[in-house]
């Protein structure tokens, strides 16, 4: 039979990935967008009819020989065990790739000489970047235009969350300022954004005396698996939250937040600390958040909390804060009373040139 685009990438996808959930097989023969699944179906049907590909009774798809003998120069990416713990993982990691391929982010094993983006998989970042602890949670690393950020499918955001081994990632000592990480993406479900970034910044600013100090102790031995919720640190530098229906816009404001900084402010100076804020034109502070960068209000909050906590010592911040984020991100910008209506916190938003559609 004559298979189309979409299904030989699915093939492919598996060759490489080895196995992903039926109902992300069909997402990504959906290279519309159409969310009809009932359709997908019937285009992934002749998959299986014809000895391509077998789907399991728990739903997981994996290639057949007839499906890797249409790219026989491919091989797998990363292996899978017997089912059970690592077996999740690696629907994981496939689901994230899933995510990215539909993105137009080809998939990698190895670094390519490129400032282009591109995606590695966990398990082959692994053997690039030494000194990763093995409880880390992450899918892969997405490398565009010169940085690395980390990627991770967290779901509903109830996933345990590995705060120590999640930092190795971001290592001096034991790894390398050429695998460092500059940040995390959090991919959660369509629909839970904002209550996820709550949820996360609330945990975060709850312990924030510790969390976000500037030094901590690099190790390479491995620590104990953790039961944490997700809470963030300093070290993270950035954390951006999205869903996999606003991915595609999320990575183009990632990808051009240094712009966005740039020229923000006109006028004003780069800060060095992120904590402080992206540009100064004194006494006011800018954070710059196009992306939103849940690590960034993170830091917004604690400096107005602070300065808040010393006005009841009698000392009064010369310090004026701009927090500035897409209008669709302004509840979880306001979600603190004390924060909002502070003298001298101003919260703003991004808003289309006029009468050119951009932003």
């Amino acid at each position: 039979m004559k298979l189309h685009k979409n299904q030989l990438d699915l093939i492919l996808h598996l060759i490489r990935l080895n196995i992903m959930t039926y109902e992300d097989c069909l997402k990504f023969l959906d290279t519309e967008n159409t969310g009809d699944m009932i359709a997908m179906s019937y285009v992934f049907r002749p998959l299986t009819k014809n000895g391509y590909v077998v789907k399991g009774k728990d739903g997981v798809v994996a290639v057949l020989q007839k499906g890797r003998d249409l790219f026989p120069e491919e091989g797998p990416l990363i292996s899978v065990a017997s089912r059970g713990k690592s077996w999740l993982r690696v629907l994981h990691v496939s689901r994230v790739c899933m995510w990215m391929e539909k993105n137009g982010v080809p998939i990698s094993g190895e670094l390519l000489d490129t400032e282009e983006p591109y995606f590695i998989p966990s398990a082959r970042w692994r053997d690039i970047a030494k000194g990763i602890l093995s409880t880390t949670r992450f899918a892969g690393v997405l490398l565009a235009y010169g940085k690395r950020y980390a990627v991770y499918d967290i779901g509903d955001g109830t996933m345990d969350w590995q705060l120590r081994a999640e930092s190795s990632l971001f290592y001096y000592k034991y790894g390398s300022i050429k695998t460092k990480a500059d940040g995390m993406i959090l991919i959660c479900e369509n629909g839970k954004k904002h209550e996820i970034a709550r949820q996360i910044i609330r945990q975060t600013m709850w312990a924030r005396k510790m969390l976000l100090k500037d030094k901590y102790a690099e190790t390479d031995k491995p620590v104990r698996y953790s039961r944490s919720p997700i809470k963030l640190r300093t070290q993270y530098e950035r954390v951006y939250l999205t869903t996999p229906a606003l991915l595609p816009i999320s990575l183009e404001r990632i990808y051009d937040e240094e712009y966005y900084i740039a020229n923000g402010v006109r006028g004003a100076h780069r800060l060095d600390e992120r904590k402080l804020g992206d540009v100064e034109l004194y006494p006011k502070r800018y954070y710059l958040n196009p992306a939103f960068d849940i690590l960034k209000l993170v830091h917004f909050f604690a400096e107005v909390k602070d300065d808040l906590d010393m006005a009841q010592d009698g000392y009064i911040s010369p310090i004026e804060y701009f927090m500035v984020v897409y209008p669709e991100d302004l509840e979880v910008a306001r979600m603190y009373p004390d924060v909002n209506e502070a003298k001298g916190v101003n919260i703003r938003v991004y808003r289309s040139a006029q009468g050119s559609g951009e932003d």
